[in-house]
C-alpha cells in the first residue's frame, strides 16, 4: 500500500502544535491539509510501532487516516483540524494493527467473518448505546450466534503486543496496561555453561578432552576412569586436578 510520498519530517509533530495551529484548516483544501500534516501522521505511526511490524505499512495506514480526515473535515463543524485529524489517524493505525497482527493465523473464511462481525459490532454499539448480544451481532452480520462466537474468539489470536504508544509520558492516562512478565528459561543457563566449558578447553589436548568427557559427561568415578585409561587412581586424581587448574586459569584470563 503506497498512498503518499514526502519528507517524513514535514509538518508538526503530535503534541507540538500551538494555538494558531489548533484552528488550522479553515481555508485550506484537503490536498493542502494532507501535505501540511504528513509529519503528524508519520510521528503518530512511529508512536504505535510494534516489534516485527512493517514500519512502512504502518506509516501508510497513518497517512490513509490523514487523507480521510482531510476529506471529511468541515471547518465550521468543530474546533480545528488537528483535534479532528489525530483520532482519525490513530483509529486508522489501530485498525491496521488489529487486522494484520496475527499470532496464530486462522483460516481465511474465519478472518473475513471476524471483520464482518467487528464492523457490525461497531455500528450496532453506536445505535444501541451498549454492547450488542451475540444474537444481535449474528442478525446484523448475517451469520449464526455460533459463528459470532468463533469470530470474537479469533480476536484473541491477534498480536499480543499492546496497541499503545511506546513513548509513554508517564501520565496517568498514558500508563501501559500490560507488563512484561520475566521468564526464567533454563536453556539460557545451559548455553552459557557450554560456552564457558568451550572457552576453558580451548587449546586442550585430545587426552584432556577425553578425561573431561569421562569424568563430567559419562560421570565415571576416578577408579573407573583409571581402569579405562590403564593407570592408577592416584594418577587420575593428579591429572584431573592439573587439568581443572588450567581450565580455571583460562576462564579467569
Amino acid at each position: 500500500m503506497r498512498i503518499l510520498t514526502g519528507a517524513p519530517g514535514h509538518g508538526p509533530a503530535p503534541g507540538g502544535h500551538g494555538a494558531g495551529e489548533e484552528a488550522a484548516g479553515g481555508g485550506e483544501s484537503p490536498v493542502e491539509l494532507v501535505l501540511k500534516y504528513l509529519g503528524l501522521a508519520d510521528a503518530l505511526a512511529r508512536r504505535y510501532r510494534v516489534p516485527g511490524g512493517d514500519v512502512e505499512d504502518l506509516r501508510q495506514a497513518a497517512r490513509l487516516g490523514l487523507v480521510t480526515a482531510a476529506r471529511r473535515y468541515r471547518p465550521g463543524a468543530g474546533h480545528g483540524f488537528l483535534p479532528y485529524a489525530v483520532p482519525t489517524i490513530t483509529g486508522s493505525i489501530k485498525r491496521h494493527l488489529r487486522d494484520t497482527s496475527w499470532v496464530v493465523r486462522p483460516p481465511r473464511s474465519l478472518q473475513e467473518l471476524r471483520l464482518r462481525v467487528n464492523r457490525a459490532r461497531d455500528g450496532i454499539a453506536q445505535d444501541l448505546g451498549r454492547e450488542p448480544s451475540r444474537a444481535e451481532l449474528g442478525q446484523a452480520a448475517g451469520c449464526s450466534a455460533d459463528d459470532v462466537t468463533q469470530a470474537l474468539g479469533a480476536n484473541r489470536a491477534m498480536g499480543g503486543v499492546p496497541i499503545e504508544p511506546l513513548d509513554s509520558t508517564g501520565e496517568a492516562e498514558d500508563v501501559r496496561a500490560a507488563h512484561i512478565v520475566p521468564v526464567d528459561d533454563p536453556g539460557f543457563e545451559a548455553v552459557e555453561q557450554r560456552l564457558l566449558v568451550a572457552a576453558a578447553l580451548k587449546g586442550a589436548s585430545a587426552d584432556d578432552r577425553r578425561l573431561v568427557r569421562l569424568r563430567f559427561v559419562d560421570e565415571l568415578t576416578q577408579a573407573q576412569i583409571a581402569a579405562v585409561l590403564g593407570v592408577s587412581q592416584m594418577q587420575v586424581s593428579r591429572l584431573l586436578r592439573r587439568l581443572l587448574d588450567r581450565m580455571r586459569l583460562r576462564i579467569a584470563a
